[in-house]
């Protein structure tokens, strides 16, 4: 009888500090995710932005005319979301500049309802709208000042998983 109800206890026990470490890597995924869509009061997030507006007639120059080894342009966007206090800021690749508007392609795993972006996921809008931009530039990253924020905010171990998904680096 002691065996057993030591068992039962050494098992509740387990899944106790399963569901508590479920709990809190489900509670840092949400601190990152708010980051990145900008739904936080952090100082480098704001900076970042403000970096990447400052630096937009460099991108928008680079993408009308890129250069040899200046490739993969993406740029990241507001979008609404059906929660009227939340925004978020997704990736849009395989980005155009017509001179007037950005062309590209939604692509972010993170998206919430009500982003407002047809089935497709195609999206045009004016330069201005942008967060952040980022483009290879000879197996380099240039721009990307919301990922480089990001970047000082995980771990190493959490930035490995990250830094699997980008073809180009620092």
């Amino acid at each position: 009888m002691k065996r057993r109800t030591f068992l039962v206890a050494l098992v509740c026990a387990l899944t106790g500090c399963k569901n508590k470490e479920r709990a809190a890597r489900e509670a840092r995924r949400e601190e990152l995710v708010a980051f990145m869509h900008g739904n936080t009061a952090d100082a480098a997030i704001a900076a970042a932005i403000a970096k990447a507006r400052e630096t937009l007639p460099e991108f928008l120059a680079v993408l009308k005319n890129p250069g040899s080894g200046q490739a993969q342009f993406m740029v990241r966007r507001r979008f609404p979301t059906d929660q009227p206090d939340k925004q978020q800021i997704l990736i849009v690749n395989h980005v155009t500049y017509d001179g007037k508007l950005l062309h590209g392609q939604l692509d972010d795993n993170t998206a919430r309802p009500g982003s407002g972006t047809n089935r497709e996921g195609t999206v045009a809008f004016p330069p201005e709208e942008i967060c952040d931009w980022m483009f290879n530039d000879n197996g380099k990253a240039a721009g990307g000042y919301m990922l480089r924020a990001l970047k000082l905010k995980l771990t190493e171990k959490e930035w490995s998983a990250y830094a699997e998904r980008i073809v180009f680096k620092d």
